[in-house]
């Protein structure tokens, strides 16, 4: 498969779990939008457009294509910290503690306490919340809550690099390109020299044409 300059479910407009049904229409939309014969003060720019949109529709729409370019190492989600980070010092700074998904699913039933309970960034708490994110990743109907459980480990320890990676693939997945983006960033300040990260916000770019 040659390389795309930008990702085909951006081009398209879908996210990762759309059928084929919804990839159709989307195509259908777009070509409607950008065809030369309707925009002919644009020509060129539509033409260029329409090529893209048939790229990515020839792709997504083929079953056996879609699964080849959804396995591209940049898709996939990190599932531990790169060696580089494990031994750091962390900052003996005070956060509030982040409810997990049990305790916000009970804190309804529970007594109020009138005080906040406060913990120090702890790259044990973020692993716990980092693991959890990673098994709710693996059901496309629990991102939302995959998104918080990599917010919390991304608190409890603001350089788990992993965790931002996997937000912008959760957010990717989710077709939420602009927060992907803006967590693939977050990835390059950590760690400049991340090739698929930066990969990542190429093909997400809008200004590729």
């Amino acid at each position: 498969m040659q390389q795309a300059k930008r990702d085909y479910y951006k081009i398209l407009g879908v996210c990762t779990t759309s059928t084929t049904e919804e990839i159709k229409k989307a195509y259908r939309s777009a070509s409607k939008k950008y065809h030369p014969d309707l925009n002919p003060n644009l020509k060129l720019f539509s033409e260029e457009k329409m090529r893209e949109l048939v790229e990515a529709y020839e792709v997504i729409s083929d079953s056996d294509k879609r699964k080849e370019y959804d396995k591209q190492p940049q898709f996939q989600l990190r599932k531990g910290r790169q060696a580089h980070l494990t031994n750091r010092s962390f900052t003996k700074t005070t956060l509030k503690k982040e409810e997990s998904l049990l305790e916000r699913l009970f804190s309804p039933f529970r007594k109020k306490t009138g005080s906040n309970e406060a913990a120090r960034i702890d790259p044990k708490e973020a692993d716990t919340h980092f693991t959890l994110g990673l098994t709710m990743a693996q059901n496309s109907n629990l991102y939302e809550q995959a998104i918080e459980e990599f917010r919390v480990a991304a608190k409890f320890d603001p350089n788990y690099t992993e965790a931002f990676w996997n937000l912008g693939i959760v957010y990717y997945r989710k077709g939420l390109f602009d927060e992907a983006v803006v967590n693939f960033q977050k990835v390059i300040a950590l760690k400049k020299d991340d090739i698929l990260a930066r990969k990542m916000i190429d093909l997400l770019r809008d200004d590729i044409l």
